[in-house]
């Protein structure tokens, strides 16, 4: 890997949400330390070991291109709000990450939902993602000189080491004038973090998991995004959060997770409803 590095910042350290964004703004990414409690991380960790343990590596989608990006030896599962009520409450309500999401997406939309809540379970012998940008889910909208459309956060259940896949960040890469172009070696690095940690990066920037090189670490990230509230999100929140399981969230959280509808202010613009009212309000509750 080259000399280049992600900044690391801690979750304590004064004014966090103006480094955040501003290294954001220069390299597309940042790594805050203790991002999560010790007593937050185990809980996770715990309400997640069934899941990681009974999900099958690989997908069963027929597409070699989702296949590739897939990875054969990597396990992913979605309805985080569902499987972990801490996840709901510390990871998608967080309250960096939300602040973050108010700075970059805010000035866009009057508010913005989970885009997805996924674990990422890199296992050995996995080969390196290809480098994407997240905001290639909405093509249209990722263009050079563009603003953002999400922002995420992938935050370390275990210790993010170069040998077991930490995620491969290619800085400043969001504000390339051409997207198309390939990354040279030197400008690759890695996110190497303890588990705790998480780093924060835009939807425009450059990664991927890194390859596992180990013979027995299975290496849990978890990824957490925030999109525009005018655009379709990746996870399908309200279908894979049950209604019941909905009701005691916490308001925010429910918003996130599509169980609110978009309203920017307008009635006539009002998006996501049922019978034309509010989510919670067409559904009886």
């Amino acid at each position: 890997m080259s000399g280049i590095f992600l900044q690391e910042l801690r979750r304590h350290d004064s004014g966090l949400l103006a480094h955040v964004v501003d290294r954001l703004s220069e390299d597309g990414g940042v790594i805050v330390h203790d991002l999560i409690s010790p007593d937050t991380l185990r809980q996770l960790n715990a309400d997640l070991d069934t899941a990681i343990e009974s999900t099958r590596p690989g997908t069963r989608h027929p597409g070699d291109a989702t296949q590739r990006f897939w990875g054969s030896q990597t396990k992913r599962f979605t309805r985080l709000a569902w499987r972990s009520a801490i996840f709901a409450e510390e990871v998608l309500c967080h309250p960096v990450l939300l602040a973050v999401a108010d700075q970059l997406l805010g000035p866009h939309a009057a508010d913005y939902w989970m885009n997805t809540g996924q674990m990422m379970v890199v296992g050995p012998g996995s080969r390196a993602q290809f480098l994407h940008r997240d905001a290639d889910n909405w093509p249209a909208m990722n263009q050079p000189g563009g603003f953002e459309v999400t922002v995420s956060c992938m935050v370390a259940l275990t210790d993010f080491t170069s040998e077991a896949g930490a995620t491969r960040v290619v800085p400043a890469s969001q504000v390339w004038d051409d997207y198309g172009r390939k990354p040279t070696a030197h400008e690759i690095t890695q996110a190497v973090m303890p588990a705790g940690s998480g780093m924060i990066y835009t939807g425009r920037v450059l990664h991927g998991a890194g390859a596992n090189t180990t013979d027995d670490v299975w290496r849990r990230g978890l990824h957490i995004s925030y999109v525009l509230g005018w655009l379709t999100p990746e996870e399908a929140g309200p279908l894979g959060v049950p209604a019941e399981t909905a009701r005691h969230l916490p308001e925010r959280a429910r918003r996130l997770l599509g169980w609110k509808s978009y309203d920017p202010g307008d009635a006539a613009a009002r998006l996501w409803t049922v019978d034309y009212e509010d989510v919670p309000v067409g559904l009886g509750w």
